[in-house]
């Protein structure tokens, strides 16, 4: 019985960087390992996402989506010229979404008045493509009332890498669940030891109170960039099952919203 799909992963065959990354991952990340924990595991398929460290080339996502199914999406990163044209193929080749990875301040974060960027949502929205947002808990109040705003859909990464113990302490996290009422933000339930905090129960509670399960996905983050050799694939499965204890909220986290989110078949 297959139990649905891992909704961030990175794949990569080799480890090149782009110039201006600053980082490099340890070793190679090849599909047919990632493949071999989703089989193991019992899931089906999953979402890759564009390695930080490759920046806006993302042919080698591209190549390896190639190789897959329709159990396979893919998220790339994209700079805000763009066209729909170009957008278009990149939709006909399983890409629905756009990763913006802002932390440890990069880079500035996009200046939501640029015109240029208001153009690039509008070509998200067109597209029905959602936007991927790896940003602090603590400066998600800097960017998220504007995309809010625009009316763009949001993949929130990594629970929103909250700050504070208590999710009504902390700033950036309420601000994600207000988000909530908009049902166009989602979620994702991965990577807890990239947050400050160390029990994120209360934050995954919090999320499915307010946003329920529907609008909540899992990742295993594999790889675990910059976190390699500290974790194996099922455990991150068994993180889920620690923070929600509802088989039914479960199976709507890692099949039912996922197929919705990604357009999955």
């Amino acid at each position: 019985m297959t139990l649905g799909f891992d909704c961030h992963a990175h794949v990569y065959a080799q480890v090149v960087e782009n110039n201006g990354s600053n980082y490099r991952p340890s070793r190679p990340a090849p599909l047919h390992e990632w493949q071999a924990h989703l089989m193991a595991c019992g899931l089906r398929g999953g979402v890759l996402v564009q390695p930080s460290f490759l920046g806006h080339d993302n042919r080698e996502l591209l190549r390896i989506l190639g190789q897959l199914g329709e159990d396979y999406r893919g998220v790339v990163q994209l700079p805000k010229d763009t066209s729909l044209t170009e957008m278009r193929q990149l939709d006909a080749a399983g890409i629905v979404g756009v990763r913006w990875n802002l932390i440890e301040r990069r880079r500035e974060l996009p200046d939501l008045n640029d015109p240029q960027w208001i153009d690039f949502l509008d070509r998200l929205k067109v597209m029905a493509w959602h936007l991927e947002l790896h940003l602090e808990g603590n400066r998600l109040p800097e960017l998220l009332p504007a995309l809010h705003e625009h009316g763009v859909n949001l993949v929130i990464d990594h629970l929103g890498l909250p700050n504070e113990p208590r999710p009504s302490a902390d700033d950036g996290f309420r601000l994600l669940l207000q988000t909530a009422t908009s049902g166009r933000t989602w979620v994702k339930l991965s990577a807890p030891y990239r947050s400050p905090v160390r029990d994120l129960r209360p934050h995954v509670g919090a999320l499915l109170n307010e946003l329920g399960p529907d609008r909540l996905v899992w990742g295993s983050d594999w790889p675990w960039t910059r976190h390699e050799g500290k974790h194996d694939y099922p455990a991150t499965l068994d993180w889920l099952a620690g923070w929600v204890h509802d088989d039914d909220d479960r199976r709507v986290i890692l099949n039912d919203s996922p197929r919705r989110l990604f357009r999955l078949d």
